[in-house]
Order: structure tokens, then sequence, then C-alpha cells
């Protein structure tokens, strides 16, 4: 396997985005991983990680956005560092 084929993995991909983008919603990633069971599954995962931290907002309607802890900014850091030698 390739460096950067670990790079498209799901939630590589997650970690990155986040990092790019800062707090998004749920529908956000979901545009960029289009099943829903596998965004759902590696946001469960990297939250048991300690990488990525969710918050509900309970004002009308209802969502979820998503944001990096700062656990999750160092790694997503790292694999930023990795893309870039990769590039070269």
């Amino acid at each position: 396997m390739k460096i950067s084929d670990i790079l498209e993995k799901p939630c590589v991909r997650i970690l990155s985005f986040l990092y790019e983008k800062g707090e998004v919603r749920y529908t956000k990633l979901a545009e960029m991983i289009p099943s829903r069971g596998t965004l759902s599954l590696n946001l469960r995962q990297l939250e048991q990680e300690g990488l990525v931290q969710r918050n509900i907002v309970t004002t009308k309607p209802i969502h979820a956005l998503y944001s990096l802890t700062e656990k999750g900014e160092k790694v997503a850091g790292h694999l930023e560092e990795v893309r870039k030698v990769l590039r070269k």
C-alpha cells in the first residue's frame, strides 16, 4: 500500500477537511463522503480517539457541528505535512 492511499481513507479525509475548514455541519462532511454509514462510523471512531468533537446545536433546526480537538489539530497538521512532502 502506498502512503498516498492512506491519505485517501475516509477518516484521514475528514481530519484534513476539518483542519482546512474548521467547524462544519454534518451535511458538509456528507458532501465529501456520500456514504452516511461510512461517515457516521468514521466520525464515531474519530470521536472515540479524541480527535474530533461534536457539538449539538439545539436551535431549530437541530444540527451537529464537528471540529477538531487540540489532539486532532496536531494529527491533522502532521498529515498535511506528509501531503506536502509527497507533492514535491
